[in-house]
């Protein structure tokens, strides 16, 4: 099938939108569909991610206004793609057109304004749906953007939203009644692998105050006064980075807790295979909420226990006492992450639990399911 692509998040930047992005568009070109990926052309200062490019992928990265000032482009950037998209649709056919939803870009209306001019279907996956709350000035932006947000997703001819959770939100928060189905995100399996164990807890992904990594900083001394040459290594940036930073040194926690900032992917999963406990969110929210994350499927395929606060995972990525644990408060964290740690054996267990679990979310089995979803729409 011919398939036009409209994606925000794409290499070079980093984060866990541009792992999924590229993933889903690599398998699709692994699978012998032709595959146009249209992005903005936007002047990526942070970290960046440099994966494998499959060459059979047509990216076309389109100029848009104040390509330097991402908050400003991620508003205005549909014009250009929504223009660059019908251009290239009068020399190619293409059968659908896919595009990746997040609340922070409105590059999900061009796609969608682009599919419905072009008299074919379009398909929308949700990242996020929603942001943290807000208040003041920011709540009206927020309702303005919900409003837009949800009309597009109404247009649409099929959205898919990762588990139960988000398929409310969808309803709750947009309106979207019809065509919703579920479909989790996936994960490249051989980039990961089993090695030999280290006492290392890792967490990846961007460092935000919903992932509850000052939680995970309160349970280091209790866990280092019993286990001292522990290591907590945390993969990643974000805002709540600075404030992280304060805390390891207030409490001089230099020597067990190391920021690793942005890896690309090989050298994480190098990190993965020496690990011994990786980490999912540890506070409930909005955004966290029954949630998948691409790093929780890293771990799983890197056999690794997880540890995560209860309510955060979907039952069938954490059964607690099976492939690691749902905690409460910091001291069972402490407790849970001590335990594994002096007991292999059972960390092994729980691990190899981890890896044959995560078969299931292999790229190649999603996208078949998408498009079993999509055909029955």
């Amino acid at each position: 099938m011919k398939i036009l692509v409209f994606v925000f998040h794409f290499p070079p930047m980093s984060g866990g939108g541009a792992v999924v992005s590229h993933d889903i568009v690599s398998t699709l070109a692994k699978l012998n569909h032709e595959v146009t990926v249209l992005v903005p052309d936007i002047k990526w200062n942070g970290p960046k991610y440099i994966p494998f490019m499959d060459p059979r992928l047509n990216i076309i990265r389109v100029k848009v206004p104040f390509d330097r000032k991402i908050k400003i482009a991620s508003r205005l950037c549909r014009y250009n793609l929504q223009k660059t998209g019908l251009k290239i649709a009068k020399k190619n056919k293409y059968d659908f057109v896919f595009t990746i939803f997040h609340p922070f870009h409105l590059i999900p209306t061009a796609a969608v304004s682009c599919a419905k001019k072009l008299g074919i279907p379009v398909i929308v996956k949700i990242d996020d749906a929603v942001y943290e709350k807000t208040f003041g000035l920011k709540s009206i932006q927020r309702w303005l953007e919900k409003t837009h947000n949800a009309k597009v997703l109404q247009s649409a001819d099929a959205v898919l939203v990762a588990n139960e959770e988000t398929k409310k939100i969808v309803y709750d928060h947009y309106k979207v009644k019809n065509n919703v189905s579920i479909l989790a995100n996936g994960i490249e399996l051989s980039l990961f692998k089993d090695g030999i164990r280290k006492p290392l807890v890792v967490f990846s992904g961007v460092m935000y105050h919903h992932r509850g990594l000052d939680i995970l900083l309160q349970a280091v001394p209790k866990v280092i006064k019993i286990m001292p040459k522990t290591k907590f290594l945390l993969f990643g940036e974000g805002p709540q980075k600075n404030q992280l930073l304060d805390i390891v040194k207030k409490n001089n926690m230099n020597e067990n807790v190391s920021f690793m900032g942005w890896l690309d992917r090989s050298t994480l999963a190098d990190y993965l295979s020496e690990a011994s406990i990786g980490i999912g969110p540890l506070k409930i929210s909005t955004v966290t909420k029954n949630a998948l994350p691409i790093k929780v499927l890293e771990y799983m395929a890197s056999s690794l226990p997880i540890i995560a606060k209860s309510g955060t995972l979907p039952s069938d990525i954490l059964v607690d006492g099976k492939n690691g644990y749902f905690i409460e408060s910091v001291d069972e964290l402490a407790e849970k992450i001590i335990y594994l740690l002096d007991n292999p054996r059972e960390r092994e267990i729980m691990g190899k639990s981890s890896f044959h679990m995560v078969q299931k979310f292999s790229w190649e089995k999603i996208i078949e399911n998408m498009f079993t979803l999509v055909k029955k729409n």
